[in-house]
Formats: structure tokens, sequence, C-alpha cells
């Protein structure tokens, strides 16, 4: 098992989101962070890395706003295409 990190030291976390209809989307929203992203199959990777805890958290805080906000936009264009093709 690990040691739990230091608050002065370096962190990274790891985020793995899995939808094959929003997986590029999301990660065209990550290019504006900082954060390293990749896609696999149908499974986004987001990596996040912080100098210390404290920054890791902030950092997480902001990629995590992002994504909701991505996937909120998609949802809302999704649900506005289907709208438009029932018309």
């Amino acid at each position: 098992m690990t040691p739990p990190a230091k608050k002065s030291e370096s962190c990274t976390a790891t985020l793995r989101l899995a939808d094959a209809d929003q997986i590029q989307g999301l990660s065209a929203c990550m290019q504006s962070e900082d954060a390293d992203t990749s896609i696999v199959g149908d499974s986004l990777t987001v990596t996040v890395r912080g100098e210390s805890l404290s920054d890791l958290r902030a950092r997480l805080n902001s990629t995590l706003r992002s994504l909701q906000a991505a996937s909120e936009a998609l949802i809302s264009v999704d649900a506005s295409q289907e709208t438009s093709t029932k018309e």
C-alpha cells in the first residue's frame, strides 16, 4: 500500500470516463485545461498533476467543472438536434 502523499509533494489524479456519445466532445473541451488526455476505445482518460495536494485539488476542481459544463452543453445540443429532426 502506498503511503498518503504529504501536502508538499507533487500528486497526480487520473479520471477514466466511458461514454461513447460524448467522448470526442469531452476530449475537445480538455484542450483548454492543464490536463493530459487520451482516448482508448470508448474511454477518455484525463490525468491532472499538481505541485502539491492543494494545487492538485484546485486543478482537479477546474477540470471537473469543465467536464461538467461540456457534458451539459453536449446534452443540450443533442436535445436540440432531436427536436429539430422531429419538426
